[in-house]
């Protein structure tokens, strides 16, 4: 029989009495890292380490008629090697046993509730804290390294920040500030951070056009956007791409649907590679990856999920065919203000047997002129998705 114990945040006095008998009838003792000193200490048996769930599985199947205790830090379904664990013992019989969470034992300490807090690991994982920042009343995050320096850089430096270190250890520290004063320092790699934003954003199609800082670079106007991004309808873990990004808009936007993804923002404009990192940070996504240079060559060698082309610089028929290379179920939107345009954009997406439409957008704009209210028309533009 194997048990699969939650070790609690680190202190044997945060085990459960469950966990304990278990650990002390148990005939093989396992786990990895510092929870070896914990189980010697509690039960005076030899500790095996073992590194990685397949490991710990043919270690465990070595041991049929044994009872096995597992450990693993904190709580067996919170952010837990456990979980991995698990596909490795199929067919075999387990029984898991729950532990104290350090986000529990964490919120305790400070006297905050997480009942209503957004719960994200940076712990050997890449994680778009500023996103999720700005998208929730309460962040706590399980720590890699501190993101207060990331945070204050996009324009976040005075929120209010609880930081808990080798929590339930006699070293154990907790402290509160602001992420300005949190910003240079280094905390202890076993750490979680509680980050309090008063007044979080939600999700925006169509952005007007003047709330984002402006070049000589040519933007993709709100009406376009909007429907763009409706075409694309971007989930929240998804890879996209923006080809001729120019200022950042669609990527902006794009970075705001998929917080858990990325967004590449290809450019070969210096000013507008600065101009997309201006707004990156002002509407605070940092999930927006600028690459500078010329599509097709310039695209990243990944599996995007979602693309938009506002700009090919003459060569969209390359483009598509490399998007299509990289994912060939990827789903793809071309802006266009020609009719040569259109009909490139349709003659490679039918080659792919893409499912498309092409929509032609009139807008026009209410604009004083005399005292008097006149419509002021946009350019005709093709979004073709």
């Amino acid at each position: 029989m194997i048990y699969i114990l939650g070790a609690g945040p680190g202190n044997g006095e945060m085990l459960t009495q469950r966990s304990a008998e278990l650990l002390r009838d148990a005939d093989v003792v396992a786990g990895s890292g510092r929870l070896g000193s914990l189980a010697e200490k509690l039960c005076g048996k030899k500790f095996i380490q073992c590194f990685g769930a397949r490991e710990t599985a043919e270690l465990l199947k070595g041991f049929k008629d044994k009872k096995c205790a597992v450990l693993f830090s904190g709580d067996t379904g919170f952010f837990s090697g456990a979980k991995m664990l698990l596909r490795e013992l199929e067919g075999m019989e387990y029984e898991i046993i729950p532990g104290v969470s350090s986000i529990s034992y964490f919120c305790a300490k400070t006297g905050e509730s997480y009942d209503d807090a957004f719960i994200v690991s940076s712990h050997g994982r890449e994680c778009n804290i500023v996103s999720h920042v700005r998208g929730h009343k309460k962040t706590i995050a399980l720590l890699g390294e501190n993101p207060c320096a990331k945070l204050a850089e996009y324009g976040f430096g005075n929120l209010r920040v609880y930081l808990g270190e080798r929590l339930s250890y006699d070293d154990e520290k907790i402290s509160c500030g602001t992420v300005n004063e949190f910003a240079k320092y280094k905390p202890d790699p076993l750490s979680v951070i509680m980050i309090i934003n008063g007044a979080p954003s939600e999700r925006r199609f169509g952005i007007g056009d003047d709330e984002f800082i402006r070049g000589s670079v040519p933007m993709t106007k709100s009406e376009i956007r909007a429907l763009a991004m409706s075409k694309l309808d971007i989930k929240a873990a998804d890879i996209c791409v923006d080809v001729g990004a120019g200022t950042g808009s669609v990527s902006v936007e794009m970075a705001l649907g998929c917080p858990f993804g990325k967004v590449y923002a290809v450019e070969r404009n210096d000013e507008g590679a600065e101009l997309i990192g201006k707004n990156a940070r002002k509407f605070k996504t940092d999930n927006i990856e600028i690459i500078r240079g010329a599509a097709p060559g310039a695209l990243p060698d990944i599996v995007p999920g979602k693309a938009f082309i506002g700009g090919s610089g003459g060569s969209l028929a390359e483009i598509i065919k490399r998007l299509y290379a990289l994912n060939r179920g990827i789903k793809i939107v071309i802006t266009a203000v020609t009719l040569e345009t259109v009909s490139e954009a349709c003659a490679v997406l039918d080659k792919f047997h893409a499912d498309y439409t092409v929509t032609q957008i009139f807008a026009a704009r209410s604009v004083r002129a005399g005292g008097k209210t006149l419509m002021k028309a946009q350019n005709p533009v093709f979004v073709i998705g």
